[in-house]
């Protein structure tokens, strides 16, 4: 009760500083707002918002390394955590647009599993809707297997409900290596970055090894860093991309191209395929009465991250922190409000 209450709080401070902001533009608007949260601590890391169409605010807040005192840049990268879970729904889709994938697949045809086996009822749409029903097969010391399968308990019958999960789009990576041959790093550097021309997205396995990313914090005031304390393969396809604030933007870009998808499959993304909340690899919300808000957010030890998109005004907020279990829904609501006074 204590935690709703203030979430209500933190929510009407944000609708009264949208109301009592100084600022008379939208830009100068959000940088009150945003300079707020940064002041309270409740935001550090990058910021991009976007409104029809154009950039109208672009900045960066707090350090990158507090120790070396480096400021966070245009250039420094954030984990992206299950913001990486729309991007590995684009590359399904792309397997799907060239036959290599059908979305009513059972996973056995690409697993050894007899067709009376329980896990045979989960379809490659089940695993991008959240509604296969399975329990997390993968935790901190264990990668998934193909042997993991023959174990699976349900929550529910498959396309019954739905249950968010990280192991579904750990198949769904497991399933595209699998028909292509190649490694999950390959197949985002060839039909994800190359095709949208993003300069500083990856994949990661060793934050150690990785030049320019964000160290991850506990806290804002930056006085104790968050390990990740497991090789980050185990999630890939959920949760294992880093990138610039930049990128997600140009990657916004080519989703209103051809680029990644064709129009088909960026509408198939797009739509209910669980009423009032998922599409594929993005949560869908309505605004003013219009269901045209894709978003996402994210959240590892030392990264918080939230991505939303809405395509009737061509909105986009992105922020992307180097501080754990931030709550940025908050932020980019208040964002969005100020974005709606505007159009």
């Amino acid at each position: 009760m204590k935690t709703l209450f203030l979430q209500l709080l933190i929510v009407l401070l944000l609708i009264i500083s949208c109301n009592t902001n100084p600022g008379k533009t939208p830009e100068e608007k959000i940088d009150y707002l945003v300079n707020k949260a940064y002041e309270n601590g409740d935001f550090a890391g990058s910021v991009l918002v976007v409104n029809k169409g154009e950039i109208i605010y672009k900045r960066n807040f707090g350090m990158a390394d507090a120790v070396h005192s480096i400021p966070i840049s245009d250039s420094t990268t954030f984990l992206l955590a299950s913001v990486s879970k729309p991007i590995t729904a684009i590359l399904i889709l792309q397997f799907v647009e060239q036959g290599k994938i059908a979305l009513n697949d059972s996973l056995s045809t690409y697993f050894k599993i007899e067709n009376n086996h329980p896990a045979s009822k989960i379809t490659v749409h089940h695993l991008l809707t959240h509604t296969s029903g399975i329990n997390e097969l993968i935790h901190e010391d264990h990668a998934f297997e193909e042997s993991d399968l023959h174990k699976i308990n349900f929550h529910f019958e498959p396309g019954s409900n739905f249950k968010y999960s990280n192991t579904g789009y750990v198949i769904l990576k497991e399933i595209a290596e699998r028909i292509s041959g190649k490694n999950f790093k390959e197949l985002i550097a060839q039909n994800i970055i190359k095709k949208a021309q993003l300069s500083s997205m990856g994949v990661i396995h060793d934050i150690n090894q990785q030049s320019g990313l964000a160290i991850g914090y506990k806290k804002t005031n930056l006085l104790e860093v968050s390990p990740i304390e497991y090789p980050l393969n185990i999630i890939d396809g959920a949760g294992s991309l880093y990138a610039t604030a930049s990128d997600l933007f140009k990657l916004d870009r080519a989703l209103y191209t051809d680029k990644l998808l064709s129009k088909e499959s960026t509408k198939l993304m797009q739509t209910q395929h669980v009423k009032e909340r998922f599409g594929y690899g993005w949560f869908l919300k309505e605004r003013s009465g219009i269901w045209d808000v894709m978003f996402h957010a994210g959240d590892l030890p030392g990264y918080s991250s939230f991505f939303s998109r809405r395509t009737k005004h061509d909105e986009v907020v992105i922020l992307l922190s180097n501080v754990e279990e931030l709550d940025l829904s908050y932020l980019e609501n208040g964002i969005s409000k100020i974005l709606k006074f505007d159009n």
